[in-house]
């Protein structure tokens, strides 16, 4: 299980340029991504898929909250391509001319739901303001975690965030989230589908479904180098690889949804 000091220290660690990407490219082994933590699950088969053909660049990922890495890339880190889970931070690294528009695609989708510790309140969407009294809700933080984001979208929508808003658990990603409910340390939390996929010591209690649940669409995009020079070429072919037919299926497998 990730932590937050986890995750930092790892995306540190990879993150810290020795140069200008520009001046390293040649250098450079590997196609380095930044990809959402809740996208650490399928990642590793979508690149093993896409490295069967060794006539293809290797890629490696670097995982951390979608806000976080948006930073990064802004600050310089030498990433080739982003993979966040919501467009909201591709869209800004495309602003800044981070990003090349035309590389900002949808590549899947996921959805949240609602999940509890065994043997905790059976609680659903709309009864959450009836928690317990004393018991809280975890959510990812709103302004780091696109699913934090997407909970509080969902919880405005159905009325409940102004009752909940101080009963709230902030995880510093979608996997710190569920680990605080699988340690029983709250009553209820919100995550995606894909994240409670083979787990028996949590309960779904309900999924977001109708007009009020968000789709949290995973948003892809390859990235400018500091100096404002694309090196994007090597990456354009991963992030290309991702609509195929085969990662869709790899998509799939693990709980996400794809168009098509």
């Amino acid at each position: 299980m990730y932590t937050r000091r986890a995750l930092v220290g790892l995306a540190t660690a990879l993150l810290v340029p020795a140069c200008h990407r520009g001046k390293n490219e040649g250098a450079r082994a590997e196609v380095q991504l930044g990809v959402a933590v809740s996208l650490r699950g399928v990642m590793p088969s979508l690149i093993e898929a896409f490295g069967r053909d060794h006539r293809r660049p290797k890629i490696a990922a670097v995982y951390g909250p979608s806000g976080d890495l948006r930073k990064r890339v802004q600050d310089g880190a030498p990433l080739d391509a982003v993979l966040f889970a919501a467009p909201e931070p591709v869209d800004q690294l495309v602003a800044s001319r981070h990003v090349i528009a035309e590389t900002r695609k949808v590549v899947a989708h996921n959805r949240l739901v609602l999940i509890g510790p065994r043997g905790g309140a059976r609680v659903g969407w709309q009864t959450l303001d009836a928690l317990p009294a004393g018991e809280k809700l975890a959510i990812g933080e709103p302004n780091v975690v696109p699913a934090g984001t997407y909970a509080k979208r969902a919880l405005e929508a159905l009325g409940k965030w102004d009752a909940l808003k101080d009963r709230l658990l902030f995880g510093g990603d979608v996997a710190a989230v569920l680990a605080y409910v699988r340690r029983g340390e709250v009553a209820a939390g919100i995550v995606y589908a894909t994240e409670v996929r083979g787990l028996d010591d949590i309960v779904l209690l309900e999924e977001a479904s109708g007009p009020w649940a968000p789709r949290a669409d995973v948003v892809v995009g390859a990235t400018v180098d500091i100096a404002g020079a694309s090196h994007s070429g090597p990456a354009r072919s991963f992030l290309e690889f991702l609509l195929t037919p085969e990662a869709k299926g790899i998509f799939r497998q693990y709980g996400f949804e794809t168009d098509g």
